[in-house]
């Protein structure tokens, strides 16, 4: 069943979904500045009562308001002239709302580094509680999923969330809610309840690279080996001096012994995957499809994450106009993002700020509170109230 919603690629799909730019317009330099003097302090919080409204200076994680102060005057100006074309969500959350006033979100969330931090043992990449309520809300409000290199038994190990679509191994691996964000179970005819598995056929070779990279590493310090279903990962963030040269020549050389390998790299850690056409923006252009979003216009779909990979589910927004990235970076770097925030604490208030916009009568979801697999939290109590009362029951009609 997956696999009949799968034929639009990234580049053929339909422009349906409103432009970023167009929907954003020009954007002007986000006038965050770092410094240690009064005065840039001063500019710091000139800046934050400038924050969109339902942002509160109190409620801002303190990296946004602090940012980093040992970076170097010259990283900071970087970074500045890096937000002229990639500015920060919450600095311009106002400009947000108005472009989405009546659309209907979807949301698109990386793992590590995006929804916790980046860890030394990938292990204890925990998700704060704080974070998973935030969200538990977001999932309530707008279909959800998380797209994690990680293997999609892992993510949900971490998340404990039943309400969101899981896609792990870069999409290879993807799955629907346990339960449906208004409460119900999940059907068992229901299309999303069979991982949908791509690359299925590759996991006897998948598991034999991870048993041989594990040989291999064993001996190389810092170094650490994952298993991710469809693909394997080699971390070597702890490792001390010149030896993660030793962990990439490793993966290279047993790659080059496979025609259906590829190795990509990502933040201090390179990957083995099957060479078969699918990644997180094939992924995510897959689920927008399933849920039955594809042909709508009203429908404006946001990724955030941290790392090279997600620039793979970026692009596919950029290049279907399907709605637009937000980069977790607190370094300028290219980017097919539109929007940047620094760390998951921004993400957090991002977060936050979406799911207090979706009380409004601007959230389209309102009026039109199902999609395949997903239905809005209260859309069932919302919809019998409005009949009882010889209403539309579209939750937004009488705002």
């Amino acid at each position: 069943m997956w696999r009949s919603y799968s034929s639009a690629q990234p580049g053929n799909s339909p422009g349906c979904f409103p432009n970023a730019a167009a929907l954003f317009g020009p954007t002007s330099r986000a006038s965050f500045e770092l410094g240690e003097d009064d005065a840039q302090n001063s500019s710091k919080v000139r800046m934050v009562s400038r924050v969109a409204n339902g942002f509160r200076s109190s409620s801002l994680p303190t990296s946004f308001v602090q940012g980093e102060q040992a970076e170097s005057e010259e990283a900071a100006q970087a970074y500045a002239a890096w937000q002229e074309s990639h500015p920060c969500i919450l600095t311009h959350f106002d400009s947000f709302k108005a472009a989405v006033e009546g659309k209907r979100l979807a949301v698109f969330l990386d793992y590590d580094g995006t929804l916790t931090p980046i860890v030394s043992n990938p292990d204890e990449a925990k998700m704060s509680e704080e974070m998973r309520d935030v969200v538990r809300s977001v999932a309530r409000a707008f279909p959800t999923a998380i797209i994690s290199g990680r293997g999609r038994e892992k993510v949900e190990g971490f998340v404990q969330l039943k309400e969101l679509f899981y896609a792990g191994s870069h999409g290879m691996d993807i799955v629907g809610p346990r339960v449906r964000a208004d409460g119900c179970c999940a059907s068992s005819s229901d299309v999303f309840q069979s991982a949908f598995q791509p690359a299925a056929h590759f996991r006897p070779l998948i598991d034999d690279v991870y048993e041989r990279l594990r040989e291999r590493l064993k001996d190389v310090p810092g170094s650490s080996v994952e298993h991710n279903n469809f693909c394997v990962s080699a971390h070597f963030r702890n490792c001390p001096g010149e030896a993660w040269q030793t962990v990439i020549s490793t993966v290279e050389e047993l790659v080059g012994q496979h025609e259906e390998l590829r190795m990509t790299r990502g933040r201090k850690v390179v990957e083995v995957r099957p060479k078969v056409d699918w990644h997180k923006g094939t992924a995510l252009s897959h689920l927008v499809q399933a849920l039955g979003l594809h042909s709508q216009p009203d429908v404006v779909a946001i990724y955030v994450g941290d790392d090279h990979t997600d620039e793979d589910a970026f692009r596919t927004l950029e290049e279907t106009q399907q709605g637009f990235g937000i980069l977790v970076s607190t370094r300028a770097k290219p980017t097919r993002a539109r929007f940047t925030v620094r760390d998951p604490a921004c993400v957090q208030a991002f977060l936050s700020g979406i799911v207090e916009w979706s009380k409004s009568g601007s959230n389209g979801w309102h009026a039109n509170p199902h999609c395949n697999g997903w239905s809005m939290a209260g859309a069932a109590g919302a919809a019998a109230a409005a009949a009882a009362a010889g209403g539309t029951g579209a939750a937004g009609a009488t705002v």
